[in-house]
Parts: structure tokens; sequence; C-alpha cells
């Protein structure tokens, strides 16, 4: 199911009904928020404050459903609206009538006028610079107050969804934003009913207005519940189901097989359990369906890019997180762009990335690399001439940051010139780069975790430029009898999928769906971390974990060079072998946690960059099949 709104729009337009519709009465048990009428209840907190804000019942009739998951989303269905959960943990109204969901004429008995072309295509796009003003002008000009000389009200209607009663705390400026969340744009003209000429529609977006001659009065149609009565087949009027047959939510709830669902494989990243199962105040009745699995101490994490993004995307990238059951994510902080000048700091964006995952209850790793210009010399690369400097900066940091940020990954892939510098990568020039970040982090934070930093996964041995990683651990490990050992609380890893199932090892080279990137063990995730977990236990350190700090499958059909490989795994694939990775992660005890690679860099590299394959979310902030596979997955 994809967002209702893309993120230029959700930062200007929120929700609403119809302010017109008579008030309907109800009397409520102690329990404010279950219905005896339909004996539903409104669980989701989030549900319950934006059903309270905009109109309560008169708005959005009485729900329906309980909370449940649809298409990837959790969804609670009223008898006009379906409420939406976002991953920023904001409420949009679904498109009910989109072509996807309900794009029906007739419902029992009652025929609507169809989507007008010339209506739709006169729609403001939403990348207007001056949309918000646009699309109101725009209902104004298609929602009429008269109508063949009918006083239809279906102007005011719209306008008048929620009032400043319904959020007294709204600046009034905002409510026709709110009511265009509700209704959504118009999609026709204002048609009779051809077998009653007393009933006049206009279809919008999400719902239908309907003026009533006889009492002269206009209110929304209950469409929502429809709705469910295409799932469930109750209470499904033969127009409509004739209309619906071919829907792939028709007929779906099944009570009794697993998920709940008739043909699963029509309805992904859903779970219909008990989600039509009436319930009593309290929130009692059929079991409420079993929640998540509670996230372990384990790290489920993503990379996500924050940096240079408004407000409100760091807020969906965060959204997104939690929404996937993950507790850790990572991010990448380039040292020369905090340490302005010597000794001088510009904190403003990093304090917004550290506060925002810190108030959300995510566990935050931070990898720190590239040093200033003021620190380097002509043979130091990317690195200070004098490592102290590093420290002194992990050490500013930690101290910043103590409590917020959980663990540090002390620089990233140092047997590679892209991120040392050309003829910096051996490792005697990362290990005073480690001392003194490990030193430095660990006085600024005592409880912070020091990581080394991750070696590329490259059998490549090219001098100057870059040297196989486990042959760079090795040498590591050899400088100065082992004195390394003395510089990190866990070795983190950053393997790559490659075109290889998860459970691919070099005797198997043919399980390669690309037919190449399978002739060194490098290519091979699990195979090589194994290799890395040998020569840790050579070197007597069984009790150090690894970190798969970085790993991903690249999707990509246009791939850059190099990364031909992208080209053979589709989002399907990218989905079933991240799964299938996490799962074998967990199942090693040598292993901490994994950091899926990345989250959501589609928002912010073109598809030519390397990067963008490896992305899990779309441009527009939609998920991949990856994402939905990963929130789905049980977390232990």
């Amino acid at each position: 199911m994809r967002r209702v709104l893309p993120l230029v729009a959700v930062a200007l337009i929120l929700a609403a009904a119809q302010a017109s519709t008579p008030t309907i009465g109800y009397s409520q048990p102690a329990d404010e928020r279950y219905f005896p009428q339909t004996q539903f209840r409104i669980d989701n907190d989030a549900f319950w404050d934006f059903f309270q804000h905009r109109g309560q019942v008169r708005t959005f009739g009485y729900p329906v459903s309980r909370s449940f998951k649809l298409d990837g989303f959790t969804v609670q269905i009223f008898q006009r609206e379906v409420m939406q959960l976002q991953p920023d943990g904001g409420v949009q109204t679904l498109n009910l009538l989109d072509p996807g969901l309900m794009p029906y004429t007739r419902i029992n008995g009652s025929t609507f006028p169809p989507p007008d072309p010339a209506v739709v295509a006169g729609t403001p796009p939403v990348s207007d610079p001056n949309y918000l003003q646009d699309i109101l002008d725009f209902v104004r000009s298609q929602a009429p107050d008269v109508w063949n000389g009918e006083p239809v009200n279906f102007g005011t209607t719209f306008f008048t969804t929620v009032t400043s009663d319904d959020d007294p705390s709204a600046d009034p400026g905002l409510l026709p934003g709110f009511d265009l969340q509700i209704w959504g744009a118009p999609t026709s003209q204002p048609a009779f009913d051809p077998a009653n000429q007393n009933f006049i529609y206009q279809r919008f977006q999400r719902g239908i207005m309907h003026y009533d001659r006889a009492c002269a009065c206009t209110q929304g149609l209950l469409l929502a519940d429809y709705l469910k009565s295409i799932i469930t087949a109750s209470n499904l009027p033969p127009d409509l189901a004739q209309q619906a047959a071919g829907s792939r939510y028709f007929r779906q709830y099944a009570p009794g097989r697993p998920l709940a669902i008739a043909r699963p494989n029509e309805l992904p990243f859903s779970d219909l359990t008990n989600a039509f199962e009436p319930q009593v105040p309290g929130g009692g009745g059929a079991p409420a369906p079993a929640p998540a699995p509670g996230v372990s101490s384990w790290a489920y994490g993503f990379n996500v890019h924050l940096s240079t993004l408004s407000a409100e995307a760091k807020g969906f990238a965060i959204g997104d997180v939690k929404q996937a059951g993950f507790n850790w994510i990572k991010h990448q902080v380039e040292w020369s762009a905090v340490e302005v000048a010597p000794g001088q700091f510009d904190w403003s964006e990093l304090d917004s990335i550290v506060n925002l995952a810190s108030t959300n209850g995510l566990q935050l790793m931070l990898s720190v690399q590239h040093a200033p210009a003021f620190y380097r010399s002509q043979s130091s690369g990317l690195t200070p001439a004098d490592p102290s400097t590093y420290g002194s900066f992990m050490q500013t940091l930690a101290s910043r940051y103590a409590g917020k940020v959980q663990a540090y990954e002390v620089w990233n892939e140092e047997n590679l010139a892209r991120e040392m510098g050309a003829g910096n990568v051996d490792p005697s020039a990362y290990l005073p780069l480690l001392r003194a970040g490990y030193t430095g982090l660990k006085a600024g934070d005592p409880n912070a975790l020091g990581l080394m930093g991750a070696p590329s996964p490259t059998g490549a041995d090219i001098p100057g430029q870059s040297i196989d990683d486990l042959e760079y651990l090795q040498g590591l490990y050899a400088l100065n009898g082992g004195e390394v050992r003395q510089y990190y609380d866990a070795l983190s890893a950053h393997p790559s999928g490659f075109s290889n199932p998860p459970d691919c090892t070099p005797d198997t080279p043919q399980c390669s769906l690309s037919g190449g990137f399978n002739t060194h063990p490098s290519f091979f995730a699990f195979y090589r971390v194994r290799q890395y977990r040998d020569l840790m236990l050579q070197q007597g350190e069984s009790q150090k974990k690894i970190w798969f700090t970085e790993f991903g499958y690249c999707s990509n059909p246009a791939p850059p060079p190099g990364f031909e490989y992208c080209a053979a795994i589709d989002g399907a694939t990218q989905a079933a072998f991240l799964t299938q990775a996490f799962q074998l992660a967990r199942d090693l005890d040598y292993v901490a946690g994994m950091m899926q690679w990345n989250l959501n860099m589609q928002v912010v590299v073109p598809q030519s960059d390397e990067k963008w394959g490896f992305g899990i979310l779309r441009e527009d902030w939609s998920g991949r099949p990856a994402f939905f596979a990963l929130s789905q997955m049980p977390k232990r």
C-alpha cells in the first residue's frame, strides 16, 4: 500500500472530514475509546489522537475493525475513512477511491460519478511550489455550493469539516489543510444518481459527498465500511461484489488460516488475525493480534543518512526504523564537517541527529572518519598527521554524547585508499589512529562500545590502494606483538552479499545469480566473517563479538560500472536474501548485531550512484519489498 502523500505534501497537508454531517448521538461507557455501536475500540494512541482532533464520529463514523496490518502498514477501518499509521508516527487517511482500493461506481443500488479525466488532469501537482494554496483554490473552483439550482453545499461541507472546536490549539489557517487530508481533491463534477434524482453526488479522492433533496442535507457516504465488506464478504451488496470480484482484497478474511488470509500471495505484508473480531471495553473480547516479538539486546540496525535532510525527512527515516521494529541505527560522521577550525566545532547537524535517535529510544552507532584539512600533511592522506588530534576529537565527541551514543566505529574501511588516502593503506598507518581514537572515546564515555573500523571486503592487493581484508587483519594483529587487542571492544565487519545467497560458499560458486563475483572468499559474506572469527580465536579474542556494521544486497537494473551484479538481484530477491542473512547472523553466537546497508540512500543519491541499489526505501520514501520483509521479520 503506497503512502498517501509524498514528503513535500506531508509537511503541508493534515486531515479532517465533513463538519456539515449531522452529529450522531451516542453514549460512551467508562472506556471512552470503546464504541458499543460496532463493538470495536480505538487502541492505537496515534489513531485516537487523530480521531479526537479531527471531528470524531462526525468525521469518521464508528470504528468497524481493530488495528491490523495491511500492505505493510498498520490501519484501522472506520465507517467513512481508513486511518493509516505512517513510519514517522503520524496518521494519514487512505485515498479510498484509488484504482488499487475501491474504484467503483455502483454500491447497494446507488450509482456514483466516475472520475472525470478533465477534473483529474486539472489537479495541481504536489510539486507545485504554491501547492497548498493552489489545491485549495482548485477545490473552491470544483466543489460548488449550488449546482443545477440545488443547494448541494459541497464546498461548504469540505471547508467546514474540521472546526476550531475540534482542535482548539490549531492555527485557524491550518484548518483547510485538515479538510484536504480527509477528503483529498475532487475527482468528478457533481452528478445526479441516474436512478434517483433526489440524490446528487460528487466524488473526491477519499470519499463521496451526498446531497439529499428530501432533507436538504449533505454528508459523506459510509464508504470505508464497504471496504470491510469486500475483505470479509459480510454484508456485501451484489453490485459491489460483482465489481470487486477481481480485487486482491476480495474475500480475503479467513479466520483459522495463517495470518487469517485466504490468498496470502495476493496480500503480502499483511496480517488480518482477529482484525474483525468484536472487542469489549478495555480492549478485551476475542484475542487481540499478537504483538510483534520484542526486540532483544541483539542489534537489529539500519545504516541511515540524515545529514542535510529536513527535519520532516529526518523524522520519516526514524519513523521507518521504528516501524520496522529495529533498535539501532548507524550514522557516518565526517570529522571535517564538525571540527571546522582547530578546537572549534559546529554541532548543529549532529546534535539534531543524536537527539532525534535518543528521544525515539533508538541505540546509535557513529562511524567517524576523514580528518579536517588543517590536521593533514602531504603524506597523511585523509588521516591526521598527528593521530592524537583524532583522539582529542573522539574524546570531545563521546563526552558530549555520553549516554546518547552507545557505540563508535573507529574509522571506516581503512584498507582502502578512498578512506585513508593513497599510500596509507598499510595496517601500520591505522594502528596509531585506532589507539588514539579508542583511548579518546573511552576517556569521553567509558560506557560506550568501541569497535575496530571494518575493512572493506576485497581480495584486491593493489600497492598503495587496497589490501585484501583478511590479510589486512592478519597484518594488524601482527604489529607490536598484537597490541591492537587493547584497542577495541568488538570487531566490525562490512561483508557484502554481491550476487550470492547468504548461505553460498566458495565451494558452490555456481550459486551466484550473476554468474560472476564468485571467485574469491571475500565475495561470500558469511564464509568471510567466519574467517575473521577463526583469526580472532587464533589471537585469543574469543570473548569479543563481531558486528556486521554494514551488510547489504544491491538491487539495481541499471547499475554503475563495477556493480554489474546488482542487475541480477530484483526487489523480491533482495528482500529474501536480507531476511535470510539476518536470521543466519542472529544464530551465530559470536555476532552481536547487523546493520543493513542502507535504509534511505535513494532519497539523496541518483540511480547511477552505487549506494542507490542497496537502499530499501525509494526516493519518495515508499518501501521496497526488502523494507516490508525486514519489518515483518521476527526480532528475537
